[in-house]
């Protein structure tokens, strides 16, 4: 749900492009989570504040909770937070975990938030990148339209690409190491 909630905080800043990236490290144990985004960016002092939950920029609420939530879980298996952010350019949130921490959570249902966000966005571009050692995944709305494969409200072709990157998913993660909490 991570994914999910700071992507939707890429789409309110504006963005057009959305790179949502995890990299799985069996070396040293850990799992790092990004999404960096062409939104509008955050002024140092915002960037400064957003990891308060009792910030934020939204009118329709007092409380923040994306953004500290995140926080929270990755510093909770030994992990951290990270906010680079430019006004007018762009923000990257990366969150590293440690996977051989019993406080580290599965990993949910990705190719599902994934095909919720590409549905929801059919005009933004969605880059989608799973690294596990040597090898990955990836997959990009611009890479589905090439292969016209653009109608993603309809629920046959929602379901095969949901089983598509299921598929490829379930392959990379045969090379995971066994001491690892995700799943």
């Amino acid at each position: 749900m991570h994914m999910m909630d700071i992507v939707q905080n890429s789409i309110r800043a504006g963005a057009s492009n959305v790179e949502i990236t995890f990299i799985e490290n069996k070396t040293d144990s850990s799992l790092t989570f990004s999404v960096k985004d062409n939104g509008t960016g955050m002024t140092e002092e915002t960037v400064r504040k957003i990891s308060d939950p009792f910030f934020t920029s939204r009118t329709t609420r007092k409380v923040g909770l994306g953004v500290p939530f995140l926080k929270m879980t990755c510093e909770q298996t030994g992990g951290s937070l990270t906010i680079q952010s430019e006004l007018n350019k762009g923000t990257e949130i990366t969150a590293v975990y440690r996977t051989d921490h019993p406080d580290c959570l599965p990993l949910g249902d990705l190719a599902g938030y994934l095909v919720l966000l590409l549905i929801a966005n059919p005009k933004m571009d969605i880059k989608f990148t799973y690294r596990l050692g040597d090898e990955k995944f990836e997959i990009s709305a611009r890479e589905l339209g090439e292969n016209e494969i653009d109608d993603l409200n309809s629920a046959g072709m929602s379901a095969a690409v949901k089983e598509y990157i299921n598929e490829n998913l379930k392959e990379l993660f045969l090379v995971r190491k066994t001491e690892s909490y995700l799943c």
